[in-house]
């Protein structure tokens, strides 16, 4: 017979077995819950950290470009820009901004508002900066096609090629009036000696003529001499530099000599005061001897008064650099035309007594940048003039 205990410990068993079971259940689902917490909480580190580096890809990626780069909004906002990019419109971090709000009235801003209004890639050239330091960038726009229509924006730098493009338009200019003038007055001349026989006929008006033509010739002929010369020191890369070792008390001795007549002529003074004896240098003597020869002959030129005093000094420094410089005690260079003497067809005294085809400092400054060295110029007006030559070890 079974016992009432035994009954009731079944009936008890039989209420409390589903609470067991469930119990057990519950423990089994919050572990698993837990786990799913933990993988889940996982999986977010690893999306993050994924992110992470895809970011930092990305901004790798963009600086390793080495222009300027954007990608914007319809609306202007930045989406994506390097450090070049946000270095051009003047912001620490362009993310976000709406460049038409932020950005003044300029040049680049109203690229960007062209772009901004645009169904298509634009091709551009924008100016951005102001005064002398300003740039000059040949921008492309690219409409993306993905669904938000992010327009993707290069800026290549083309300032040099720019104002290549200036000089050399400027230098044809100036090349084509420099020779029109001599050309004309010897057609001139030449006319007159052709067309009028009495003219031709006269001896001393014959030879006055012909005086002149050989004159304008002869400058026309300097003038294509120092074009060509620097064409040629103008590319460096070229080749044409002879790399020698010189004595630059010989070569100094030599310019002396070719100029002596002129230095008599207008009683005037040189002197070379060069540190050693001998001053060995490397490099191509020929246009070396044009340096020195052009400087001496530019303080002759501008001082055709009696009692000129030219000083030609070169020094070695302890780190095996030098410096040559060329002083006078002439009239001097007026401030304002100090930083433009090295520019081609340049001539400070506009009046036009001083004589010269306007290249010859020109291809002093090429000739020294070809070298590796640097040149630059100071004046007191009326009392000295120091043109000085620094050239690394």
């Amino acid at each position: 017979m079974v016992s009432w205990d035994v009954v009731l410990g079944l009936v008890l068993l039989a209420f409390a077995l589903p609470f067991i079971l469930l119990s057990a259940k519950i423990r089994v689902t919050r572990y698993r819950t837990l786990s799913v917490q933990q993988e889940s909480k996982y999986l977010r580190l690893m999306l993050r950290d994924l992110e992470n580096h895809v970011r930092h890809d990305q901004e790798l990626f963009l600086e390793a470009l080495g222009v300027p780069f954007i990608l914007l909004r319809p609306s202007g906002r930045v989406e994506m820009a390097n450090k070049k990019a946000m270095e051009l419109v003047g912001l620490e971090s362009a993310l976000q901004v709406n460049l038409l709000r932020v950005m003044p009235e300029c040049d680049l801003r109203a690229f960007f508002q062209q772009v901004c209004a645009s169904t298509e890639s634009i091709h551009a050239v924008v100016t951005a900066g102001e005064g002398e330091n300003h740039r000059i960038y040949r921008a492309k726009a690219t409409l993306l096609d993905n669904r938000k229509r992010h327009f993707g924006i290069v800026f290549l730098d083309v300032t040099e090629e720019h104002r290549t493009q200036v000089i050399r338009r400027d230098f044809v200019a100036n090349a084509s009036h420099e020779l029109r003038t001599p050309l004309t007055l010897i057609m001139g001349y030449l006319d007159a000696l052709i067309d009028e026989p009495e003219v031709a006929e006269d001896a001393a008006i014959r030879q006055r003529s012909l005086g002149i033509m050989k004159r304008h010739a002869d400058r026309m002929t300097r003038l294509i001499s120092d074009m060509l010369m620097l064409a040629r020191v103008d590319s460096p890369d070229s080749g044409y530099l002879n790399r020698e070792d010189f004595d630059l008390n010989r070569l100094a001795e030599d310019v002396q000599l070719r100029l002596q007549p002129m230095i008599d002529e207008q009683k005037a003074t040189v002197k070379m005061d060069i540190q050693s004896q001998p001053f060995m240098m490397t490099g191509d003597s020929f246009y070396w001897s044009q340096v020195i020869f052009n400087l001496i002959e530019n303080s002759l030129k501008n001082n055709p008064s009696p009692g000129l005093q030219v000083n030609v000094k070169a020094t070695r420094e302890a780190d095996a650099s030098c410096t040559i410089q060329v002083e006078d005690n002439g009239i001097g260079i007026s401030e304002e035309a100090l930083p433009y003497i090295f520019n081609r067809f340049y001539r400070a005294d506009a009046s036009g007594k001083v004589k010269g085809t306007g290249l010859g400092l020109a291809i002093v400054k090429n000739a020294v940048e070809a070298h590796g060295g640097s040149i630059c110029a100071e004046s007191r007006p009326g009392k000295r003039t120091v043109f000085r030559i620094h050239l690394p070890a």
